[in-house]
Protein backbone atom coordinates (compact mmCIF):
# COMPACT_ATOMS: atom_id res chain seq x y z
CA UNK A 1 0.00 0.00 0.00
CA UNK A 2 1.24 3.51 -0.73
CA UNK A 3 1.90 5.95 2.07
CA UNK A 4 -0.83 8.50 2.70
CA UNK A 5 0.11 11.99 3.82
CA UNK A 6 -1.28 15.40 4.75
CA UNK A 7 -0.11 18.28 2.56
CA UNK A 8 0.44 21.62 4.28
CA UNK A 9 -1.90 23.55 1.97
CA UNK A 10 -5.07 22.29 3.65
CA UNK A 11 -3.88 23.27 7.13
CA UNK A 12 -4.11 27.05 6.51
CA UNK A 13 -1.02 28.03 8.50
CA UNK A 14 -0.91 25.29 11.15
CA UNK A 15 2.64 24.54 12.30
CA UNK A 16 4.31 21.42 10.85
CA UNK A 17 4.75 19.98 14.35
CA UNK A 18 0.99 20.12 14.92
CA UNK A 19 0.38 18.70 11.45
CA UNK A 20 2.61 15.73 12.30
CA UNK A 21 0.45 15.10 15.36
CA UNK A 22 -2.75 15.17 13.31
CA UNK A 23 -1.21 12.86 10.70
CA UNK A 24 -0.30 10.36 13.41
CA UNK A 25 -3.81 10.49 14.89
CA UNK A 26 -5.33 9.86 11.43
CA UNK A 27 -2.96 6.97 10.66
CA UNK A 28 -1.16 8.88 7.92
CA UNK A 29 2.49 8.24 7.22
CA UNK A 30 3.87 11.64 6.20
CA UNK A 31 3.30 15.36 5.90
CA UNK A 32 4.58 18.06 3.59
CA UNK A 33 5.84 21.43 4.75
CA UNK A 34 7.18 24.74 3.55
CA UNK A 35 9.72 26.95 5.27
CA UNK A 36 7.17 29.53 6.42
CA UNK A 37 3.37 29.62 6.24
CA UNK A 38 1.50 31.59 3.62
CA UNK A 39 -0.14 34.82 4.74
CA UNK A 40 -3.63 33.29 4.72
CA UNK A 41 -4.29 32.37 8.37
CA UNK A 42 -8.03 32.62 9.10
CA UNK A 43 -7.91 30.29 12.11
CA UNK A 44 -5.31 32.38 13.92
CA UNK A 45 -2.49 29.86 14.20
CA UNK A 46 0.70 31.10 15.83
CA UNK A 47 3.20 32.38 13.28
CA UNK A 48 6.18 30.07 12.71
CA UNK A 49 9.32 29.83 10.57
CA UNK A 50 11.69 26.95 9.98
CA UNK A 51 14.19 29.48 8.66
CA UNK A 52 14.16 31.69 11.76
CA UNK A 53 13.48 29.22 14.57
CA UNK A 54 16.13 26.51 15.18
CA UNK A 55 14.06 25.24 18.12
CA UNK A 56 11.13 24.53 15.78
CA UNK A 57 13.47 22.59 13.50
CA UNK A 58 14.50 20.44 16.46
CA UNK A 59 10.88 19.99 17.58
CA UNK A 60 9.80 18.92 14.10
CA UNK A 61 12.63 16.44 13.81
CA UNK A 62 11.73 15.03 17.22
CA UNK A 63 8.01 14.85 16.41
CA UNK A 64 8.70 12.96 13.20
CA UNK A 65 11.01 10.56 15.04
CA UNK A 66 8.62 9.97 17.94
CA UNK A 67 5.51 9.42 15.81
CA UNK A 68 7.08 7.72 12.80
CA UNK A 69 5.46 10.34 10.54
CA UNK A 70 7.88 11.31 7.78
CA UNK A 71 8.49 14.71 6.28
CA UNK A 72 7.67 13.31 2.86
CA UNK A 73 7.82 16.54 0.86
CA UNK A 74 9.33 19.98 1.16
CA UNK A 75 7.31 22.36 -0.99
CA UNK A 76 7.58 26.01 -1.94
CA UNK A 77 10.67 25.91 -4.18
CA UNK A 78 9.47 28.37 -6.81
CA UNK A 79 11.59 28.99 -9.90
CA UNK A 80 11.37 32.65 -10.88
CA UNK A 81 12.92 34.99 -13.40
CA UNK A 82 16.32 36.35 -12.31
CA UNK A 83 16.47 33.92 -9.38
CA UNK A 84 19.83 32.44 -8.41
CA UNK A 85 18.63 29.09 -7.07
CA UNK A 86 21.98 28.30 -5.48
CA UNK A 87 21.87 31.48 -3.45
CA UNK A 88 18.13 31.37 -2.77
CA UNK A 89 17.69 27.75 -1.72
CA UNK A 90 20.94 26.33 -0.32
CA UNK A 91 20.00 27.09 3.29
CA UNK A 92 16.43 25.84 2.87
CA UNK A 93 17.79 22.56 1.53
CA UNK A 94 20.13 22.29 4.52
CA UNK A 95 17.15 22.71 6.85
CA UNK A 96 15.32 19.97 4.99
CA UNK A 97 18.32 17.73 5.59
CA UNK A 98 18.05 18.51 9.30
CA UNK A 99 14.38 17.53 9.50
CA UNK A 100 14.84 14.44 7.34
CA UNK A 101 12.75 15.49 4.33
CA UNK A 102 12.44 12.76 1.69
CA UNK A 103 12.07 15.00 -1.39
CA UNK A 104 11.41 18.58 -2.43
CA UNK A 105 9.06 19.96 -5.07
CA UNK A 106 9.56 22.79 -7.52
CA UNK A 107 7.15 24.81 -9.64
CA UNK A 108 8.16 27.48 -12.14
CA UNK A 109 6.64 30.89 -12.74
CA UNK A 110 9.58 32.07 -14.84
CA UNK A 111 8.08 32.59 -18.33
CA UNK A 112 11.31 31.42 -19.98
CA UNK A 113 11.03 27.64 -20.45
CA UNK A 114 14.70 27.01 -21.19
CA UNK A 115 15.82 29.05 -18.18
CA UNK A 116 13.30 27.13 -16.06
CA UNK A 117 14.82 23.85 -17.18
CA UNK A 118 18.33 25.13 -16.43
CA UNK A 119 17.24 26.24 -12.95
CA UNK A 120 15.63 22.87 -12.35
CA UNK A 121 18.86 21.12 -13.34
CA UNK A 122 20.77 23.32 -10.86
CA UNK A 123 18.44 22.66 -7.94
CA UNK A 124 18.37 18.95 -8.81
CA UNK A 125 22.15 18.90 -8.42
CA UNK A 126 21.87 20.75 -5.10
CA UNK A 127 19.22 18.41 -3.70
CA UNK A 128 20.92 15.25 -4.94
CA UNK A 129 24.20 16.30 -3.32
CA UNK A 130 22.32 16.43 -0.01
CA UNK A 131 20.60 13.07 -0.45
CA UNK A 132 17.18 14.62 -1.17
CA UNK A 133 14.99 13.55 -4.08
CA UNK A 134 13.28 16.16 -6.25
CA UNK A 135 10.12 16.60 -8.29
CA UNK A 136 8.72 19.26 -10.57
CA UNK A 137 5.02 20.07 -10.69
CA UNK A 138 3.09 20.87 -13.84
CA UNK A 139 0.12 23.21 -13.69
CA UNK A 140 -1.92 24.89 -16.45
CA UNK A 141 -1.05 28.39 -15.21
CA UNK A 142 2.63 27.65 -14.55
CA UNK A 143 5.56 27.62 -16.97
CA UNK A 144 5.63 23.82 -16.99
CA UNK A 145 1.97 23.60 -17.92
CA UNK A 146 1.51 20.03 -19.14
CA UNK A 147 2.54 16.48 -18.42
CA UNK A 148 4.59 16.41 -21.61
CA UNK A 149 6.51 19.55 -20.61
CA UNK A 150 7.17 18.03 -17.18
CA UNK A 151 8.54 14.89 -18.83
CA UNK A 152 10.91 17.00 -20.95
CA UNK A 153 12.04 18.88 -17.84
CA UNK A 154 12.90 15.80 -15.80
CA UNK A 155 14.49 14.15 -18.83
CA UNK A 156 16.85 17.11 -19.09
CA UNK A 157 17.75 16.95 -15.40
CA UNK A 158 18.06 13.17 -15.42
CA UNK A 159 17.57 10.75 -12.53
CA UNK A 160 16.65 11.02 -9.73
CA UNK A 161 14.36 13.91 -10.81
CA UNK A 162 10.70 12.96 -11.18
CA UNK A 163 7.30 14.56 -11.73
CA UNK A 164 4.81 15.54 -9.04
CA UNK A 165 1.30 14.82 -10.31
CA UNK A 166 -1.36 17.01 -8.72
CA UNK A 167 -4.73 15.56 -9.73
CA UNK A 168 -6.38 18.98 -10.03
CA UNK A 169 -3.70 20.21 -12.43
CA UNK A 170 -3.67 16.87 -14.25
CA UNK A 171 -7.40 16.98 -14.90
CA UNK A 172 -7.58 20.67 -15.75
CA UNK A 173 -4.58 20.47 -18.11
CA UNK A 174 -6.42 17.97 -20.29
CA UNK A 175 -4.08 15.07 -19.56
CA UNK A 176 -5.54 11.57 -19.74
CA UNK A 177 -5.09 8.30 -17.92
CA UNK A 178 -4.16 6.74 -21.27
CA UNK A 179 -1.09 8.99 -21.26
CA UNK A 180 -0.18 7.74 -17.79
CA UNK A 181 -0.54 4.12 -18.78
CA UNK A 182 1.66 4.67 -21.83
CA UNK A 183 4.50 6.54 -20.09
CA UNK A 184 7.43 5.32 -18.03
CA UNK A 185 5.85 5.01 -14.57
CA UNK A 186 9.17 5.74 -12.87
CA UNK A 187 8.85 9.36 -13.99
CA UNK A 188 6.11 10.03 -11.41
CA UNK A 189 7.54 10.41 -7.91
CA UNK A 190 4.69 11.89 -5.86
CA UNK A 191 0.92 12.33 -6.20
CA UNK A 192 -1.09 15.15 -4.65
CA UNK A 193 -4.71 14.03 -4.44
CA UNK A 194 -7.87 16.11 -4.55
CA UNK A 195 -11.09 16.23 -6.55
CA UNK A 196 -12.57 19.01 -8.67
CA UNK A 197 -16.04 19.81 -10.03
CA UNK A 198 -16.81 19.75 -13.74
CA UNK A 199 -17.07 23.55 -13.80
CA UNK A 200 -14.53 25.55 -11.77
CA UNK A 201 -15.98 27.27 -8.72
CA UNK A 202 -13.92 30.42 -9.33
CA UNK A 203 -12.82 32.45 -12.31
CA UNK A 204 -9.34 32.65 -10.77
CA UNK A 205 -7.54 29.31 -11.13
CA UNK A 206 -5.16 30.11 -8.27
CA UNK A 207 -8.00 30.89 -5.87
CA UNK A 208 -9.46 27.45 -6.42
CA UNK A 209 -6.05 25.78 -6.12
CA UNK A 210 -5.13 27.52 -2.87
CA UNK A 211 -8.44 27.64 -1.02
CA UNK A 212 -11.16 25.27 -2.25
CA UNK A 213 -10.67 21.81 -3.67
CA UNK A 214 -12.85 18.73 -3.45
CA UNK A 215 -12.69 15.71 -1.18
CA UNK A 216 -12.04 12.58 -3.29
CA UNK A 217 -15.31 11.29 -4.66
CA UNK A 218 -17.06 14.67 -4.57
CA UNK A 219 -15.97 15.73 -8.08
CA UNK A 220 -15.28 14.45 -11.57
CA UNK A 221 -11.54 13.84 -11.66
CA UNK A 222 -10.75 10.18 -12.52
CA UNK A 223 -8.92 9.60 -9.26
CA UNK A 224 -9.16 5.82 -8.99
CA UNK A 225 -8.08 5.50 -12.62
CA UNK A 226 -5.08 7.79 -12.02
CA UNK A 227 -3.97 5.79 -8.98
CA UNK A 228 -4.53 2.47 -10.77
CA UNK A 229 -2.31 3.68 -13.62
CA UNK A 230 0.48 4.57 -11.16
CA UNK A 231 0.60 1.72 -8.63
CA UNK A 232 4.33 2.19 -8.06
CA UNK A 233 4.00 5.69 -6.57
CA UNK A 234 4.75 5.35 -2.88
CA UNK A 235 3.65 8.78 -1.61
CA UNK A 236 0.10 10.12 -2.01
CA UNK A 237 -0.44 13.48 -0.36
CA UNK A 238 -3.86 14.91 0.36
CA UNK A 239 -3.80 18.48 -0.96
CA UNK A 240 -7.32 19.65 -0.19
CA UNK A 241 -7.78 23.17 1.14
CA UNK A 242 -11.41 23.38 2.23
CA UNK A 243 -12.14 27.02 2.98
CA UNK A 244 -15.91 26.52 2.85
CA UNK A 245 -15.80 23.87 5.60
CA UNK A 246 -13.45 26.02 7.66
CA UNK A 247 -15.89 28.91 7.39
CA UNK A 248 -18.63 26.59 8.66
CA UNK A 249 -16.55 25.99 11.80
CA UNK A 250 -15.09 22.59 10.89
CA UNK A 251 -11.64 22.39 12.47
CA UNK A 252 -8.46 21.39 10.71
CA UNK A 253 -8.32 17.85 12.12
CA UNK A 254 -11.93 17.13 11.21
CA UNK A 255 -11.36 18.52 7.71
CA UNK A 256 -8.32 16.32 7.30
CA UNK A 257 -10.25 13.31 8.59
CA UNK A 258 -12.85 13.79 5.85
CA UNK A 259 -10.06 13.97 3.27
CA UNK A 260 -8.47 10.78 4.56
CA UNK A 261 -11.79 8.92 4.46
CA UNK A 262 -12.44 10.03 0.88
CA UNK A 263 -8.90 9.13 -0.17
CA UNK A 264 -9.16 5.63 1.26
CA UNK A 265 -12.34 5.00 -0.75
CA UNK A 266 -10.62 6.17 -3.93
CA UNK A 267 -7.58 4.01 -3.16
CA UNK A 268 -9.85 1.01 -2.66
CA UNK A 269 -11.40 1.75 -6.04
CA UNK A 270 -7.95 1.88 -7.61
CA UNK A 271 -7.02 -1.47 -6.07
CA UNK A 272 -10.19 -3.00 -7.53
CA UNK A 273 -9.30 -1.64 -10.98
CA UNK A 274 -5.80 -3.08 -10.73
CA UNK A 275 -7.22 -6.52 -9.96
CA UNK A 276 -9.90 -6.40 -12.69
Amino acid sequence: MPKLGLEFLGAFGLSPVELVSIAADLDCQFISTIMEPMDYNPEGHARWSLRQDPKLVQELRAAARDTGVEIGLGDGFALLANLDVREAYARDLDIHVEIGTRRINTISFDPDVERTMDQFCQITEMATARGIEITTEFCPIATIATLDMAKRTVDKAGPPATILLDTMHFHRSGATTDELRAMDKKLIGHIQLCDVPQTPLFDDYMEEALYERGIPGDGVAPLSEILAALPQVEYIGLEMPLRSLMEQGVGVKDRMARCVAGARKVMAGAAALEQA
